[in-house]
């Protein structure tokens, strides 16, 4: 009788354990638009004035799966044919992109920033790390093209999930001319199991392929899917990788790894030196901002010759 107790005590053991880790990846805690706001405001990164300022237009469009999805599309002062996609990481919302968008609006281009799926004003249970969010990103850009036409000029730029988005989407990109990958993971069933690694010497390693068994059957893809990298070996779409060579939450090894591994196109890497995860524009935003823009230049001259 103790046996099978005990086989009962270790099942649901392993089922809450599975849950647990499930809801810390595919179903993570969205923080709220005020949350947002003062957590930007405390850091000294959001000037909340400056954006109800901005020349701005809410918009809603519909998932493949039909979800209702917000995006905000900013005008720059002068008119202009180019136009920046800005997309978030985990847990946040189209508001964290605000920290990009003065560096793009001051060199004349235009920005659309966007809700992920299930974050902020859009619908949505599940978080797949670029899975399905770069159908979502490609109805985004269609919408774009709809409006401005297709001769617009097109960049991406992603953080963190954003950043997992904007690399997956290279594989079905029609319009884009370049995406900047700021602390993007390479492979997400890897950057799984080195957390798992680091936070319990490997001992809950098939937590890890449980957890992806229960996002196939709620959420409707594996983890194993979602592998920037793979992408990245194949694509000749100009990419931009950045990491802070502090980030512990995503490994800048990773950007390290994807740059090394793009053998077609224009690249560049830059390290921010003492930036935590997310926080390259942070530490020295004129630095970020002039590694940026000399890569978009790059780019951009090289398709005008």
């Amino acid at each position: 009788m103790w046996i099978i107790v005990l086989i009962i005590v270790l099942i649901v053991a392993a089922y809450a354990l599975v849950s647990y880790f499930f809801s810390q990846v595919v179903t993570r805690k969205i923080d709220t638009e005020e949350q947002m706001y003062r957590e930007l405001a405390e850091r000294g990164v959001f000037d909340r004035k400056y954006f109800e300022q901005l020349n701005k237009e809410e918009v809603y469009i519909k998932s493949k799966d039909g979800l209702k999805l917000r995006g905000m599309y900013i005008k720059c002062d002068e008119p202009s044919n180019k136009t920046m996609v800005i997309v978030h990481g985990i847990t946040v919302g189209l508001l964290w992109s605000v920290r990009y968008i003065d560096i793009f609006l001051k060199n004349g281009w235009n920005v659309l920033i966007y809700d992920q799926r299930r974050h902020a004003k859009s619908e949505g249970k599940y978080s797949t790390y670029g899975y399905y969010e770069k159908d979502d990103l490609d109805l985004w850009i269609n919408w774009l093209i709809n409006k401005k036409g297709e001769n617009e000029i097109i960049g991406l730029h992603g953080e963190s999930m954003g950043a997992a988005t904007v690399i997956e989407y290279a594989g079905i990109n029609k319009y884009a001319r370049f995406i900047i990958a700021d602390c993007a993971f390479s492979d997400l069933n890897e950057l799984l199991t080195r957390k798992v690694k680091d936070e319990y010497h490997g001992l809950l390693y098939p937590v890890v392929w449980l957890s992806s068994l229960r996002s196939k059957r709620k959420a409707k893809f594996y983890f194993k899917w979602v592998s920037p990298i793979e992408v990245v070996k194949s694509t000749d779409i100009p990419i931009m990788f950045i990491h802070g060579n502090k980030d512990t939450f995503v490994p800048w090894d990773m950007s390290v790894k994807m740059y090394n591994a793009k053998t077609k196109g224009i690249k560049k890497l830059y390290l921010a030196e003492g930036a935590a995860h997310a926080r390259s524009i942070e530490v020295d935003k004129e630095k970020y901002e002039k590694e940026v823009m000399e890569f978009v230049d790059e780019v951009l001259s090289k398709e005008i010759l």
